[in-house]
């Protein structure tokens, strides 16, 4: 029996289905990302509650995620594991499976290859986990300091809400969405230039103060030399 959701919310599907021992099917389509995250994760913790907390995602149509989308995937989580139940990933794209892989939730939130697998909670293939190759050409490029712009990139996008709530003109929406894709993506001359981007727009741009946003910007600003990105205002 498939209930349907009383309003389309961009990547959720307008259905979820029950299954006959208690756990709930939802499928995602789309872009799991900074500008759906805060829609996909109300409609995903509405959906928890006492006696209906094993949640099964469809992942098949999702095309990409982002740190924000990974982080609705691990509040989702947290949450179904306090009431008892929990989370499973089911058939995830390739592409998906790595990002998983590479930030790794894999470890914390298992994938199965199909939502039967899921439901059944049958041991998922190792395969479905495996992170895509690198390119060649990307083995090829600098990694100086690629550890600690990961892990500066990392805490901001982690802080997406805040940067939001900074930014009520939405003027540094492209950027952020920028360095997302290339913080999911494998080349690190991609996520300096978006990481030199987003600091450029926050030289030009005046945010609305919040200490998250100034403690994870000054955290990806010290990794450049004086002079290479304008500095905050």
């Amino acid at each position: 029996m498939t209930h349907p959701v009383a309003e389309d919310i961009g990547p959720v599907a307008p259905a979820v289905l029950p299954t006959p021992d208690g756990a709930v099917i939802v499928a995602i389509e789309g872009d799991l990302d900074l500008a759906s995250a805060p829609a996909v994760r109300e409609r995903l913790l509405s959906l928890l509650r006492p006696g209906a907390c094993r949640l099964v995602i469809d992942m098949s149509a999702v095309r990409y995620a982002d740190a924000s989308g990974l982080a609705v995937l691990a509040s989702t989580q947290r949450r179904a594991d306090l009431l008892g139940g929990g989370l499973r990933l089911a058939a995830p794209r390739p592409q998906v499976a790595g990002v998983l892989t590479v930030s790794g939730l894999s470890r914390r939130l298992a994938a199965y290859p199909t939502v039967q697998a899921a439901v059944a909670g049958r041991k998922p293939a190792a395969a479905v986990m495996a992170a895509p190759a690198v390119p060649v050409q990307a083995q090829a490029e600098p990694s100086a300091d690629s550890g600690e712009l990961h892990a500066a990139v990392a805490a901001l996008l982690a802080s997406a809400d805040a940067w939001r709530d900074a930014d009520p003109h939405r003027r540094f929406s492209l950027a952020l969405r920028a360095l997302a894709q290339a913080y999911a993506g494998n080349s690190h001359a991609a996520l300096v230039q978006a990481a030199r981007s987003l600091l450029s727009v926050l030289g030009r741009e005046p945010l609305t103060y919040s200490p998250v946003v100034a403690a994870t910007a000054s955290g990806l600003r010290r990794l450049f030399p004086a002079g290479r990105c304008p500095a905050m205002g």
